[in-house]
């Protein structure tokens, strides 16, 4: 079963894309985007894990000490593993709740520490470490949980992607990710970074992931014309 779900986490990472175009544009797009941000793609992969047979839950995690993030929790044979499918970074291995790992991608690199009933999860890029989120091992019921993804853009939460753009995903042999205006790749072979103009946003969202963004962009515009 592990296997199966990592095989699922790598489809995921590679058709479905992080991004807050919603939260930015207010859902102004004409163009319904699959994926979102970290409670849209969980939910997606929660019930695609489902569909497969997994035994697998909604859990939380802890950004700079606020507990704002969304995790899959798979249970098989006793053991709890998180899957951070909802990450803007591609996290593409299982985090175990009871045993430490490390492991490579994209010329990143992620570690855990195991503490009591802690999962310490830390990230690696350009060769600076963070600790990116904190999992509390202990389970809260989906209902909970869906209340909080229920009420996130209403109850006055600042996420890190609050106020500037986000777009990430696999393409090809390499992981893409869109932040603000600058454009980074992140591969085997090394980092890039490319500033864009922001009139060039939606031609570079297109060209380089596939997916057209006009319709945010254009209504925008609009919108700001009227005012």
């Amino acid at each position: 079963m592990i296997t199966h779900i990592e095989q699922l986490m790598l489809e995921h990472f590679r058709n479905v894309p992080f991004h807050n175009l919603n939260l930015l544009f207010s859902g102004l797009g004409e163009n319904k985007i699959p994926g979102g941000t970290c409670s849209d793609k969980t939910l997606t992969f929660l019930a695609d894990a489902r569909d497969i047979g997994a035994n697998a839950y909604l859990h939380t995690a802890y950004i700079g000490g606020k507990e704002i993030h969304r995790l899959v929790r798979i249970n098989v044979d006793g053991r709890s593993f998180y899957a951070d499918i909802g990450n803007g970074w591609p996290a593409l291995r299982l985090f175990p709740a009871d045993e430490a790992i490390s492991f490579e991608c994209f010329g990143m690199k992620y570690r855990t520490e195991v503490n009591n009933e802690w999962v310490l999860v830390f990230h690696e890029k350009q060769g600076r470490e963070s600790l990116q989120m904190e999992i509390n091992t202990i389970p809260r019921s989906d209902r909970e949980i869906f209340a909080q993804i229920n009420s996130r853009y209403s109850s006055g939460i600042q996420y890190p992607f609050s106020n500037s753009l986000r777009f990430s995903l696999i393409v090809g042999g390499a992981f893409l990710f869109l932040r603000g205006n600058q454009l980074e790749r992140y591969s085997k072979s090394g980092f890039t970074a490319k500033e864009l103009d922001e009139q060039d946003i939606p031609k570079a969202i297109q060209k380089e992931f596939g997916f057209d963004v006009s319709s945010f962009f254009l209504l925008k515009n609009s919108r700001l014309k009227s005012i």
